[in-house]
């Protein structure tokens, strides 16, 4: 069901999937390049799994990071693809982390791996018969959607590149680590602010840090600073240097 359609001068359609593996309904939002209706060429995806940061079905000042501004500054002929999660958080970190480890009793783990199949498998090429997408399939998550990349990566051949910012390393046991020695021949970018990070956080971050390096087939970018938090803020200032890897 189409939602919007070129809100402005903003190529963007929303829809709502009725995804009956898994038992829900999924909405997105799709960032079509501006030039894609006056060619038949293919364009590379990238996939947001963390769609309310950057989409919004009620109008574009609620979004929190401006990411088509941030595609046409960098002129990248992207289709974006934000996919948004359950309002439930129990939901959302049982889609989106197979590697939690709280006190919260409402996530099922078990979850996640169907969810990333579904998206992989179903999701994806249905969207490639609706749009013209190539080959080159990216995805980027920040924080809870940036601990989805690392399986995304290591179980599947369909990405090319993953983003990863400010993962929540605070929600996951050291089986992320056993999935990011399984990650080859991808680009990878890894990004962690210092400022209001624990030194738990900082300590899983170099370790998931050794693991990415230690493979040499990956082409791999980390970026720490010192001087930068997690915040939205903080985040958009390394959008672009991810961005850049794909």
């Amino acid at each position: 069901m189409l939602l919007y359609n070129k809100i402005g001068d903003r190529m963007i359609e929303g829809f709502k999937i009725t995804a009956t593996k898994i038992k829900r309904i999924i909405k997105l939002a799709v960032h079509i390049p501006d030039d894609y209706y006056t060619n038949n060429k293919k364009y590379p995806l990238l996939l947001c799994l963390d769609g309310g940061l950057f989409f919004s079905f009620l109008n574009e000042d609620n979004k929190i990071i401006d990411l088509k501004a941030i595609l046409d500054d960098m002129d990248k002929d992207f289709i974006a693809i934000g996919l948004f999660g359950p309002r439930l958080d129990e939901w959302n970190i049982s889609e989106l982390n197979p590697y939690y480890f709280g006190d919260n009793t409402s996530v099922d783990v078990s979850y996640s791996s169907i969810y990333l199949d579904y998206i992989t498998n179903e999701l994806i090429p249905l969207l490639k018969q609706k749009y013209r997408i190539d080959d080159n399939v990216n995805v980027f998550g920040v924080g809870l959607g940036a601990i989805s990349v690392i399986p995304l990566l290591a179980k599947y051949d369909t990405y090319k590149a993953g983003i990863m910012l400010s993962i929540n390393y605070n929600e996951v046991n050291d089986l992320i680590f056993d999935d990011a020695k399984r990650i080859n021949n991808k680009s990878i970018y890894l990004y962690q602010g210092e400022l209001n990070s624990s030194l738990e956080d900082l300590d899983k971050f170099s370790e998931l840090e050794k693991i990415l390096l230690e493979n040499s087939s990956n082409n791999f970018i980390v970026d720490y600073r010192n001087d930068l938090g997690n915040s939205t803020k903080d985040i958009e200032i390394n959008i672009r240097k991810g961005l850049d890897l794909v």
